[in-house]
């Protein structure tokens, strides 16, 4: 029986099938190109890519570039290119410390461990990133204040603590995940006058709130912490830095600010964040006192009466990371169509392969049917065909600290681009069993044809029965 993953990668080689054909009925060429995917070959390719950790612009970064560029060649494309961009970005340097200590004294009332648990069932779960847990573009700091409790850290929850009576300012804020992108929590308490920013995952969210947690199910244990960027994505997205030399040594001079009409350090935090699990998070809600939180803003912690703050005792919030200039590495596959350059509309087809530590499911299931995809075009070049549209292939690197390959290519080739017709994004093409779709409403259409070919594909014309199998 095929995987979801090759389901995944086969609705994805069907898009491109039905996308450049206005035929309902599949040619020779679309067949054989719909043929092409194999579960044990994505499966290899998975198992590599997610071997080893691979951050944006580590080492481990440029491995699997480098496997991705060789795949690329070896499923039959020969315009292959490394295009790399260089951009600021920031690694931890030291593990975070996290105490709750008596201001009089300075005695330590709690510290939070800070680190993942090693599970014997998972050998990928002792790496030293778990105990480096940090946001992107977090910048160092040593902070001490009395706690308030936020919730999700959306304005309207910090308007209710306005309303209420209770200050922000000077504080350390700690959030649970959700409702809003991370970065705009720490956006929203700094505005408030916030010193330091909290973030961790409520088990009523994730975690044993909603169902079984890993290794015994696909939710979040109490010791794991969601990682990822605090860029303030909402204003901007990219490299924060424009730091790349393309951007002002061309006829049309640019950075950030021309780019994105804020300076570079409107874009970060200016005070440390830090996310942390809600094993080390319970502790610390339980001391805050202050007044009950209202119905919206309770989660999923048992044996805990969530409250507002302010604490008495002082949360002491350290963090110790180094900011680097340095390259990145997209992977660009080209695929030249038949059409002259003026009628030309390219189609293209990427996902981003760097993650926060191994990165499976996202984006790397998607990287998996990515290279599939790339083989069924393979095989149809060596049969003499041609595109009438030209097609690239793109393996995006920086996209967990703020979309940064993809918005440099698409900044600094914006011209070469200007006549593409459609972008597909395959992040997380496999996770768990049910089909999650995002688009533009005007590929509607276009989903329900795929959804209706791969059901014929196994002699069911109705597709009642396989659509939610299949895809």
């Amino acid at each position: 029986k095929k995987t979801k993953m090759i389901k995944g990668a086969r609705a994805l080689v069907a898009i491109f099938s039905l996308a450049t054909s206005a035929q309902a009925t599949l040619s020779d060429d679309e067949k054989t190109f719909i043929s092409i995917p194999d579960s044990e070959n994505a499966k290899t390719n998975l198992k590599y890519i997610t071997s080893e950790p691979h951050v944006a612009g580590t080492e481990g970064d440029l491995k699997m570039a480098k496997y991705v560029y060789d795949q690329f060649l070896e499923a039959g494309l020969t315009d292959v290119s490394f295009w790399n961009l260089t951009v600021g970005l920031n690694y931890p340097i030291n593990n975070p410390s996290l105490t709750m200590v008596n201001p009089d004294n300075q005695e330590i009332i709690f510290q939070a461990s800070l680190s993942e648990d090693v599970l014997v069932e998972d050998s990928t779960s002792d790496t030293v990133w778990r105990n480096m847990t940090f946001n992107g573009y977090a910048p160092s700091g040593d902070v001490q204040a009395p706690v308030v409790y936020a919730n999700y850290g959306t304005p309207e929850d910090f308007d209710y603590l306005e309303a209420n009576g209770i200050d922000v300012n000077g504080k350390v804020v700690i959030m649970r995940y959700g409702e809003c992108f991370r970065g705009l929590k720490a956006m929203n308490g700094e505005a408030r006058g916030a010193i330091g920013t909290i973030i961790y995952s409520d088990p009523g969210d994730d975690g044993y709130g909603v169902g079984d947690v890993y290794p015994d199910g696909p939710w979040r244990p109490d010791s794991s912490v969601q990682r990822g960027s605090a860029q303030f994505n909402s204003l901007c997205s990219g490299d924060p830095y424009r730091a790349d030399p393309r951007y002002t040594s061309s006829s049309e001079a640019s950075s950030t600010q021309t780019m994105c009409s804020y300076d570079s350090e409107d874009l970060v935090p200016s005070n440390p964040v830090l996310p942390i699990s809600y094993g080390d998070a319970q502790p610390i809600l339980a001391m805050l006192g202050g007044p009950a939180a209202p119905a919206s803003f309770i989660g999923g912690l048992t044996n805990l009466t969530y409250t507002l703050g302010p604490s008495t005792h002082e949360l002491h919030l350290v963090t110790e990371h180094e900011s680097v200039t340095t390259p990145i590495w997209n992977i660009v596959a080209n695929i030249e169509g038949s059409l002259d350059e003026e009628d030309d509309q390219p189609i293209l087809m990427g996902n981003h392969r760097d993650a926060w530590v191994f990165g499976a499911a996202d984006p790397n299931s998607g990287t998996a049917a990515l290279l599939e995809v790339a083989r069924g075009f393979g095989a149809l070049l060596a049969q003499g065909w041609k595109p009438r549209r030209s097609i690239q292939l793109l393996s995006w690197s920086g996209e967990e600290y703020g979309l940064l390959g993809s918005t440099g290519y698409g900044e600094l080739m914006a011209d070469s681009l200007k006549r593409a017709s459609v972008y597909l994004n395959t992040d997380v093409t496999t996770s768990g069993d049910s089909l999650y779709v995002s688009a533009s409403p005007a590929l509607g259409t276009l989903w329900e044809s795929v959804l209706t070919d791969l059901s014929m594909q196994k002699g069911n014309p109705t597709g009642k029965e396989e659509e939610e199998e299949d895809v």
